[in-house]
């Protein structure tokens, strides 16, 4: 039986995506171990055109940088467990897409293992992104408390604006991730793919 036509669009899908989350998950568990660091959240000088007096853009930044770690310190076992269960179970999804991409035998048992690792991936991201909301939550009070503090015009208008820009994003983002892993899923664990690969064993 020929292999659908959309066979070689999900591979790829899956090959980038699965890829693009397990280096991601690394990035965040190297930024757990180094959560003291001055530069996690960057340059100061990456405010500069944002309309703020040097002492204001100076205090986003601190502002930033004490949110980022408060959030982060006090999930940082859960937050290493979690980015490492994450990053092995994308990479998982990215290795057995790129058999299916490059081998040509024994694609079945690989799809099937890869719909497997999807279902895990999602799992594991959805309690990603239920960690990133409240990174991204505390991050933004933070700054708003300082917009509020340092006298900005229009700072409350621009706090709330801030916070529900960051929960939306940080939602809408996890959504879509994990829709991607368990239509992956979905796909490579469906019976007419099954049946297209069967003959290979």
């Amino acid at each position: 039986m020929a292999l659908p036509g959309s066979y070689r669009w999900a591979v790829t899908l899956a090959v980038i995506v699965g890829f693009q989350v397990a280096l991601s998950a690394g990035f965040d568990i190297d930024e757990a171990l180094h959560v003291d660091s001055p530069s996690l959240m960057g340059e100061e000088t990456a405010l500069v055109g944002t309309g703020l007096t040097p002492q204001a853009q100076r205090q986003v930044w601190l502002a930033k940088r004490s949110g980022y770690q408060t959030a982060v310190t006090g999930m940082l076992p859960w937050r290493l467990v979690s980015s490492g269960l994450l990053a092995a179970g994308a990479g998982l999804v990215f290795i057995f897409a790129m058999r299916l991409r490059l081998a040509a035998e024994g694609r079945a048992r690989a799809a099937e293992l890869l719909g497997f690792a999807a279902i895990g991936a999602a799992f594991l991201r959805s309690i990603d992104g239920a960690q990133n909301l409240v990174i991204a939550r505390t991050v933004a009070t933070e700054t708003g408390r300082v917009l509020i503090a340092e006298g900005i015009q229009d700072a409350q208008l621009a706090a709330s604006a801030l916070s529900t820009a960051s929960t939306v994003i940080s939602i809408a983002w996890s959504l879509l991730m994990v829709a991607i892993f368990m239509s992956l899923a979905g796909y490579f664990r469906s019976e007419s793919l099954r049946a297209a690969l069967g003959k290979e064993g």
